[in-house]
């Protein structure tokens, strides 16, 4: 009986360490998530952290004849004590005035043709009127274009910068911009049933 438990007991020593030494099984690897309909993974939900978009390009006033033909953009109103330095013949105002500097823009002509035209004029906030100092127009077409003194048109783009003096205690609140307006070119380069118009933009 005692030999047989001492055979036992080694064999009991010599399977344990077995059992250690023997290898280990590789771990199972994770299960791959199963992909949405389509084949394409999911995005991750987003964090709350989004760009803020810009703000929007407030847009231009315009404004339209009352025939409906033509309309015009006011592109800004400043009032300064400095001439603008693209215009000739600058200066300083008057004592106790100021320059405004208001710059508009033709946007559409329709059924029919546009020109320059004295009689620019600015309304303040006590009704008085006052004739613009100065006046540069851009983008105007002559009939002959070999001939500065040939008759001319105004376009859709074209544009106008119209500088007054008006009193530092009154506000400009109203342009009164003249222009005229003819059907169609005569054979020798004039203008067809032409008629004067204005249009009245609202400055404030």
């Amino acid at each position: 009986m005692r030999k047989v438990q001492i055979i036992a007991i080694p064999l009991l020593i010599a399977l344990f360490v077995l059992g250690a030494c023997a290898p280990t099984a590789p771990p199972t690897p994770p299960t791959p998530p199963t992909p949405p309909p389509g084949g394409e993974e999911e995005l991750a939900p987003p964090t709350g952290e989004e760009e803020e978009a810009a703000p929007p390009t407030p847009s231009k006033p315009h404004f339209t004849s009352d025939d409906g033909r033509i309309e015009f953009a006011l592109d800004s109103v400043e009032r300064t004590k400095v001439w603008p330095a693209e215009l000739q013949d600058g200066g300083t105002p008057k004592q106790g005035y100021d320059f405004v500097i208001v710059d508009v823009t033709i946007v559409r002509i329709t059924d029919g043709h546009i020109d320059m035209r004295k009689g620019y004029t600015i309304i303040d906030n006590n009704g008085v009127e006052y004739d613009a100092s100065s006046w540069s127009w851009e983008k105007v077409k002559f009939y002959d274009p070999t001939d500065i003194d040939s008759e001319t048109e105004l376009l859709e783009g074209s544009k106008v910068k119209l500088i007054f003096e008006i009193p530092e205690n009154v506000k400009a609140v109203r342009l009164k911009l003249a222009y005229v307006f003819f059907k169609s070119w005569s054979e020798s380069g004039q203008h067809e049933s032409e008629e004067e118009r204005y249009i009245d933009i609202i400055l404030s």
